[in-house]
Parts: structure tokens; C-alpha cells; sequence
């Protein structure tokens, strides 16, 4: 399957299904794109794999709404029984985290 975007490019962030068991993000993930990140991130989720990763790698800015919606994402994929893990997040992501103290609760990967 070949890689579809999302439509989120117009807000500074994209999500992309890369195929059944990654998605990858790129650009900032800031208050004005966190809803339809989310939304879009839900949507996909149930049509995927038992396994997803999310690739991190082409974050940009990021604030603690970012991290909230990882936090939305791992509600919706513990409700689906999928295991969901975070590669390649970028240290201000890690940063926020732990200042927040959700770096023992987000499954970070590198």
C-alpha cells in the first residue's frame, strides 16, 4: 500500500499512513492542528494493524498540546487492543514530557 496523506498540510502538520503498521507525522504539532490531528489519527487507527508506530522524525515545534495527543491516541489504541509505540520523537517532544512527567507513560521508542 502506498503512503496517503491526511489533508492536515494546510494547518503546518501532516499525518501520513505509511501502511498497516506506521504512521509518521511532520511539521509542528501546536494548538491550531491538534484537534484534526487527533480526529485524523482516530480515523486511521481502526484500519491498521495490532502493531503501529508513529514516526516522530519530521517534528518540528511542539508544545504540550503535542503530547496530549499522543496521550488521545494511546486511549484509542488501548480501547482497540493495538499496541501503540512513538519512534524517532524529537528531544523538545522528550522535554515536554517529562517536564510534564508522562515520559514514563508515553511508550518512546528510538
Amino acid at each position: 500500500m502506498s503512503p496517503s496523506s491526511n489533508g492536515l498540510s494546510g494547518l503546518g502538520v501532516s499525518l501520513i499512513r505509511v501502511n498497516d503498521n506506521q504512521l509518521a507525522i511532520s511539521g509542528d504539532m501546536l494548538f491550531a492542528s491538534a484537534t484534526r490531528l487527533r480526529s485524523e489519527g482516530e480515523k486511521l487507527m481502526p484500519r491498521m494493524g495490532d502493531r503501529i508506530s508513529v514516526d516522530l522524525s519530521q517534528v518540528g515545534r511542539v508544545g504540550s498540546v503535542g503530547i496530549s495527543v499522543l496521550m488521545c491516541w494511546l486511549r484509542m489504541a488501548q480501547v482497540l487492543d493495538k499496541k501503540l509505540t512513538f519512534v524517532n520523537a524529537p528531544d523538545d517532544m522528550l522535554d515536554v514530557s517529562r517536564v510534564s512527567s508522562l515520559d514514563a507513560v508515553i511508550p518512546f521508542s528510538s
